[in-house]
């Protein structure tokens, strides 16, 4: 028997190897590897470079991003009231905050006649910057139907926001607006109002809490077919008027359990003497019922309490 002896791949001293002899995996990726001393391969500084330039990107476009929420943040506090206005037979007390500076919150009381006023709430869907633009074209909608007639009735006017924002403006997003809009009349101490998806407001009169709940249509944004019919209740005075967003009755407590409608009614239930105090003991409840622990969304109140001498007062503002 002739002896087998197992074929080395040696090369010739050239870097070639004998003819008919394959280079073992071994021997590839030996020639392949970059020598300690000798730096990284072309290959891994091509992936260090590339790193270098996303970070750069990445630092370029945060800094785009904080300049469209500092002008969204502009904007946002551009269209919200510096002051709430003296109407006459109200007192009015409002409080804002939002959770990250830029939200979906808001609200506005001004004139659209003599004697009328609008008294408006509204939220959109999340506390981002998306939720600031729409909030914005919203408000510009809004302007704009008002223009166009100062005492448009508030279901006509919710239904020409609606129709532009499903048609164009937020076709094919998930986004919606929620609103409650009321036309108050100091003469006879009416307001007529209509909703969309918007939580309810609270007409207190002694202590009975009734929820003006019983006119909505879906939120604004989602169909185009929706109605908003509208409802006219007569003021009296003493009454109290309490519009809010559901960052109120959604405030968690340390259980994670929500603040809910019944802790915000047993609350207007008690006798407050100007809208200051019952705003101050509204927001001061849901505070204590979260122990110290931030808000998770954009917190709006709005309280009017009708006053028994229709004659104007200072505003009043939290």
């Amino acid at each position: 028997m002739s002896e087998r002896r197992p074929i080395e791949n040696e090369d010739d001293g050239q870097g070639r190897l004998p003819d008919g002899a394959a280079a073992s995996p071994a021997s590839a990726s030996s020639r392949d590897a970059a020598c300690p001393l000798c730096g990284p391969t072309p290959g891994l500084a091509e992936l260090a470079e590339r790193v270098r330039e996303l970070h750069e990107e990445l630092r370029t476009a945060r800094k785009q991003i904080a300049s469209y929420r500092n002008t969204l943040v502009a904007i946002q506090r551009s269209i919200l009231p510096q002051q709430l206005p003296c109407v006459p037979g109200l007192d009015l007390a409002v409080h804002f905050a939002d959770t990250e500076g830029v939200g979906g919150d808001f609200y506005d009381v001004h004139p659209v006649g003599p004697d009328r006023w609008v008294i408006l709430i509204a939220d959109v869907a999340g506390h981002d910057l998306a939720a600031a633009a729409i909030l914005a074209l919203v408000h510009a909608l809004g302007s704009a139907v008002q223009g166009h007639d100062a005492e448009t009735a508030p279901g006509k006017a919710l239904a020409l926001v609606n129709q532009q924002l499903v048609t164009r403006y937020l076709a094919n997003t998930s986004q919606f607006v929620t609103v409650f809009a009321g036309l108050y009349c100091a003469r006879s101490r009416t307001l007529t109002y209509a909703a969309a998806g918007h939580p309810p407001p609270r007409l207190v009169r002694g202590s009975e809490v009734r929820r003006l709940g019983d006119v909505s249509g879906l939120p604004l944004g989602i169909s185009k077919v929706t109605e908003y019919p509208e409802q006219v209740v007569q003021l009296l005075p003493g009454d109290r008027l309490v519009l809010f967003t559901d960052g109120i009755t959604e405030s968690r407590g340390t259980a994670r359990d929500l603040f809910g409608d019944q802790r915000l009614d047993a609350v207007l239930r008690a006798p407050a003497d100007s809208a200051a105090a019952l705003l101050e003991r509204v927001i001061g409840s849901v505070q204590a019922f979260r122990v110290g622990q931030p808000a998770d969304d954009d917190e709006t109140c709005l309280v009017a309490v009708v006053k028994a001498d229709p004659a104007a007062s200072p505003d009043s503002r939290k």
